[in-house]
């Protein structure tokens, strides 16, 4: 097995380009599995008679697994390669699934869910640290934009698998099982490109990672804390803001149009141009666009708004995991990338709940306010890491 630590070095281009692909592919899949399983779960819940609260307690279980899970990741990659880890993981989400279907109970649903939480998340926080540990720095950031891309689309995609399963009998089930089956096969396809298994520790804690890439790390805890803020809420503030219900949904569909469509350009400046600049750049405009969206929410031009917000939202993400692959290799890549998606956890733990706090507080314009303060707050952080940092390209 070909070590993580020079991974890129040992592959040829063909067999690199092949390893990306899988593993986007295996991501793709896994976030249409995502974007199926976490609302039809809801229904199912409410079907049954179950209170909005008891469902949000529930829906929040994989979440939370996923938190718990993220920090044992790379120290599962440092004695199993990661193609292994990626296929257990999915082969155990959709038996979790199917479990869910075999035993429809609130309550057995919260180790079952809790199973599906941390398996999707060790698959998923491998299959990013396998793409940036094949990536070549030339074209690095262009890497990553098809990534987040395309990850968008396998997400968007999500709730049209749910629309085409319906919400009864075991189909849904199955079929969401049969998602995280399928994402296996890219990955057993193209397993020797896998990094992992070569036993080396990381150089520092996990927990000194969350911190010595500020820029990058905070980049995902702003982009989880908007990101869930606004696709939880966009909708409950346009109607706030006397939108119909089908214009609200509008509305977030730019957001995810955004998400998708931004992610390339952005990838090739990221080639271009300082990453952090860029990545304040990407604040700025997401913070200064969601905090003057009162002045045109009863216009037109509310869907090229939040077209843009969403794909500078996202490019926090895109990019920051660009950065983040510039600066560590081998299995400070695997610590660094799982602190990455932590904090991307834990800010999406927070915007939904700060969001709301805020449209009681100010009504009804409170949620774009905090979004507001959640990106421009780290645009002046990235603004100073990226004047102050010592000139080294790898400084995060």
């Amino acid at each position: 097995m070909t070590t993580q630590t020079n991974l890129s070095t040992q592959l040829t281009s063909a067999e690199r380009r092949r390893g990306i692909a899988a593993a986007i592919a295996c991501l793709t899949v896994v976030g249409a599995c995502l974007g199926a399983s976490m609302p039809f779960l809801a229904l199912v819940l409410a079907g049954q008679g179950v209170p909005p609260a008891m469902i949000g307690l529930n829906s929040a279980i994989p979440s939370l697994a996923g938190l718990i899970a993220t920090p044992f990741i790379p120290k599962l990659m440092q004695h199993v390669p990661a193609n292994r880890l990626v296929v257990v993981s999915l082969i155990l989400a959709a038996g979790a699934m199917i479990g869910c279907y075999l035993v429809p109970n609130y309550w057995a649903w919260f180790p079952l869910r809790a199973i599906i939480g941390a398996t999707i998340t060790i698959a998923f926080v491998i299959s990013e640290i396998w793409i940036n540990a094949l990536a070549d720095e030339k074209t690095r950031g262009r890497i990553m934009g098809i990534y987040g891309a395309v990850l968008a689309i396998g997400f968007a995609a999500g709730p049209v698998v749910l629309f085409l399963a319906g919400s009864e009998g075991f189909l849904p089930f199955g079929l969401i099982a049969g998602l995280a089956l399928v994402a296996c096969i890219p990955v057993l396809m193209a397993g020797d490109t896998a990094p992992g298994g070569e036993g080396h520790a990381p150089s520092r804690s996990f927990a000194a990672f969350l911190t010595v890439a500020p820029t990058a790390t905070l980049a995902a805890f702003v982009f989880g804390a908007v990101e869930q803020g606004v696709m939880n809420l966009l909708p409950i503030y346009g109607t706030r803001i006397g939108l119909t219900s089908q214009v609200a949904a509008l509305v977030l569909t730019a957001f995810a149009a955004g998400n998708i469509l931004c992610q390339i350009p952005l990838g090739i400046l990221a080639d271009r141009m300082n990453r952090r600049l860029l990545l304040a750049i990407c604040g700025g405009l997401a913070g200064g666009i969601i905090a003057l969206l009162p002045l045109v929410a009863g216009t037109l031009l509310v869907f090229p708004a939040i077209f843009v917000f969403g794909g500078m939202v996202t490019g926090l993400y895109s990019v920051g995991l660009t950065l983040l692959g510039q600066r560590f290799h081998g299995p400070d890549l695997a610590s660094a990338n799982s602190a990455f998606v932590m904090c991307y956890s834990i800010g999406a733990l927070m915007g939904p709940p700060i969001g709301g706090a805020a449209m009681q507080a100010w009504v009804p314009h409170g949620l774009p306010a905090s979004m507001a303060i959640f990106a421009l707050g780290y645009m002046v952080l990235a603004l100073w890491r990226w004047r102050t940092a010592r000139d080294n390209p790898a400084a995060g």
